[in-house]
């Protein structure tokens, strides 16, 4: 090998090291404190990472050079409670996409925090690879334990209904005596689950068990406590704390934290939370919950991977209504708590929406413009983005593989992806790159490019929708 070419294989070397690389960004008065400096360097040393400092979530900016620098592949926020609310998670948000010069985000990313600095310090020291077998649910069914080697589910629409499965048994549906709330905390308290899936009415303090009904609810106490309560006083604390991750794909509010005993910190302090996803507004449109659900349930990624991958799914779809959208800075002042705030923020982002409002009313092609727009930076993220938990391999239902300029999709199960006009039904597959593409563009078997696809350093996005046979392979290639 002559100078020049070692030249560039030592540059293309240090790239390639840069992009595998993790960073820890930590807020200056958290570092400051010995418990939270403790876990900061615990995180550091974990994942041999760099760690960068700023100074208030205001002045996360002041970290964007260092980042530009480093191309890291994860970067983790570490902050105590006090500091880790909604502007963190905007924030954030946005400051990933500007790492390079395309509207995606350039980094898998999360938040470490919880109620005390014990609780993250417990996350950090959690295994970098676990596989979920157990698994509850509040949209359930007998079909939806079935699966599972144990695990339990409720009915937000009826609080009679509850299925449970043992280790080692069978489902067997359980009488509520018309108080799921005793039931859930009997479950929990039993059963050790990986993961916890909920929807309903929620805040960043409880969590209704019925939909739309006083029929029980999650709160905790001023100790980051969590307890089932019923509507007659009855309380059940939730007494043990398994190992496990928690989506709240249809929850308003609950990934907020607002203060420092919150749901959100209470599932990590009590409820044995290592990983957790959940708006941190009120959400009416659904698009990152629910898409995160599909992404880790299809088996397709982990946990951390779902959230990143919905995330520029959520962007592309924005650039299909309107290219500057992905991009359109949004103030964290934009949201708010209530419903009467997705009104403050359809006068203040109108301008954008294709045919603006009249009236107060968003229809159309509005709709889905605000509906995306307003969930791209509101749904929070926390635990190590690094920690890889997945669904077992059986429940995949595609697989995915780039090798060389190759991109193969192998479809497992019939798939019917919709029709990508329809955004709330089209799921382009997304398509996880281990290292930076050699090449811009998608091209078919005949050489066509692809519309509407992206080649990115994270990922390849394939537009695909219809119906696809279980054992069908689709072939692209990637091309300058």
């Amino acid at each position: 090998m002559n100078a020049k070419n070692l030249i560039l294989f030592a540059l293309a070397a240090a790239s390639q090291a840069l992009f595998g690389s993790y960073v820890v960004a930590v807020e200056k008065e958290t570092y400051a404190d010995p418990e939270w400096k403790k876990v900061a360097d615990a995180l550091v040393a974990k994942h041999s990472a760099t760690r960068l400092e700023y100074d208030g979530n205001e002045k996360l900016d002041s970290i964007l050079p260092e980042l530009k620098k480093a191309r890291p592949k994860y970067v983790c926020f570490v902050s105590r409670p006090e500091t880790a609310g909604r502007d963190l998670v905007v924030g954030a948000a946005q400051l990933l996409r500007r790492i390079d010069d395309d509207p995606y985000g350039d980094a898998f990313w999360g938040i470490l925090t919880g109620y005390e600095a014990a609780d993250a310090m417990r996350i950090v020291k959690a295994p970098r690879e676990r596989v979920i077998h157990r698994a509850a649910t509040s949209m359930g069914s007998e079909g939806a334990v079935k699966g599972w080697s144990a695990g339990f589910a409720s009915n937000e629409g009826n609080k009679n209904d509850f299925w449970r499965k043992l280790p080692g048994g069978e489902v067997e549906k359980v009488p509520t005596d018309g108080n799921p709330a005793k039931a859930l905390a009997d479950a929990f308290n039993t059963i050790d689950v990986d993961y916890f899936v909920t929807s309903g009415h929620a805040t960043q303090h409880d969590w209704q068990i019925i939909y739309n009904r006083n029929e029980g609810s999650l709160r905790h106490d001023s100790e980051a406590r969590l307890a089932f309560m019923s509507p007659e006083g009855g309380i059940y604390p939730v007494t043990k704390a398994s190992p496990k991750i928690y989506l709240a794909a249809g929850n308003c509010l609950i990934g907020n934290v607002d203060r420092k005993a919150c749901m959100a910190t209470a599932w990590m302090h009590t409820g044995g939370a290592e990983q957790m996803c959940g708006y941190t507004a009120v959400t009416f449109f659904g698009f990152m919950g629910w898409g995160v659900k599909s992404h880790l349930e299809e088996g397709r990624c982990s946990f951390a991977e779902a959230y990143y991958l919905q995330n520029q799914m959520l962007l592309w779809a924005l650039a299909q209504v309107d290219a500057e959208l992905p991009a359109r800075k949004i103030a964290v002042e934009d949201f708010g708590n209530g419903r009467s705030s997705t009104r403050k923020f359809i006068e203040a982002h109108a301008e954008v929406l294709a045919s603006g409002v009249t009236g107060g009313v968003v229809t159309g092609i509005d709709q889905t413009a605000l509906g995306l727009l307003w969930d791209r930076d509101i749904v929070a993220f926390y635990g190590d983005p690094a920690e890889s938990v997945t669904f077992p391999d059986e429940r995949r239902t595609l697989t995915t593989e780039i090798k060389g300029d190759e991109v193969k999709i192998t479809f497992l199960k019939e798939l019917n992806f919709g029709k990508l006009a329809d955004v709330k039904s089209a799921r382009p597959v997304m398509v996880l790159a281990d290292t930076p593409p050699k090449g811009t563009r998608l091209v078919d078997a005949d050489g066509k490019d692809v519309p509407r696809a992206v080649v990115n350093d994270r990922f390849v996005l394939v537009p695909v929708s219809g119906r696809h046979a279980a054992g069908e392979t689709l072939r692209y290639r990637i091309a300058r």
